[in-house]
């Protein structure tokens, strides 16, 4: 299996793939030129290939890009048994101003969403599940696209979210205000594999998110909600419970949601920024 196929394999869309090959494409190039050996390299000739594309005029975030990528080519080095450890899973762009979390809406806020949804508006049962699934298990439009009926364990109070490109796999708990839905649900739709049936599910949500918004203006889009849930999250929870229970595959990215009020923001910037 070569890197490529291995990405297929993952269900990562064509887009990344082809943008995953390019940026390792990079990477493997300066690697023969070197005379490294493209499945032995180092973490030195990490910090070398920093140096060297830094020198060539490639920014701080194509930098960052094209490691996070030798990150997925170190794992299908592993998991072809080229090698054991991942060099760059340390390896990190020092001053790189990250992309933080705004507009979050309360937890409370987003569980009055949920109950008020279908009482004041004329909703149909399985858009207050997909609600019910953002708000209380952070799930990506992506995720409840994937959803199969084996999935709910409602006996255990459980889902299972399977895995995408960009998160991991994981099983999370049910509230009890979603069994009850869940529950009739399911015993309308007996026939069904797939959770939610109806073709276009960005479309539905993106329907169901205009409805929202009647009863919360501050409503956004879909990646708000989760925002806003991870980092409630991490009020209770600890960084490396809120990674499983997000499916982030690097700590990194559960790390920029503990950045979650206006003084962490402030200061977030002005570090990077001291004239601002």
């Amino acid at each position: 299996m070569n890197f490529t196929s291995y990405l297929q394999h993952k269900r990562y869309s064509r887009l990344t793939v082809e943008r995953y090959t390019d940026y390792i494409d990079r990477f493997l190039t300066y690697v023969q030129k070197a005379n490294i050996d493209a499945a032995g390299f180092t973490y030195n000739d990490l910090l070398a290939f920093m140096q060297h594309a830094g020198k060539n005029g490639i920014t701080k975030r194509t930098l960052h890009n094209i490691l996070c990528v030798i990150r997925h080519y170190c794992n299908y080095l592993i998991h072809e048994g080229k090698r054991t450890d991942n060099p760059a899973a340390g390896v990190f762009i020092k001053g790189l101003v990250r992309k933080l979390p705004t507009g979050l809406i309360s937890m409370e806020e987003l569980e009055e969403l949920y109950k008020q949804y279908s009482i004041q508006l004329n909703v149909d049962r399985s858009k207050k599940i997909m609600l019910g699934l953002m708000v209380y298990e952070g799930l990506t439009v992506g995720e409840l696209a994937r959803i199969e009926r084996k999935d709910i364990k409602l006996k255990e109070g459980k889902i299972k979210i399977r895995a995408t490109g960009r998160t991991n796999e994981r099983t999370l708990d049910l509230y009890a205000a979603q069994m009850m839905e869940l529950q009739q649900y399911l015993s309308e739709n007996k026939y069904e594999e797939k959770l939610f049936t109806a073709p276009w599910i960005s479309n539905r949500v993106q329907h169901m998110l205009d409805q929202l918004k009647q009863l919360n203006p501050k409503v956004i889009n879909a990646k708000q909600i989760r925002s806003s849930v991870i980092t409630h999250w991490l009020k209770k929870n600890n960084l490396r419970q809120v990674q499983y229970m997000a499916g982030h595959k690097f700590v990194s990215s559960t790390q920029r949601y503990q950045l979650n009020n206006l003084d962490d923001l402030t200061n977030e910037l002005g570090h990077h920024h001291p004239m601002a």
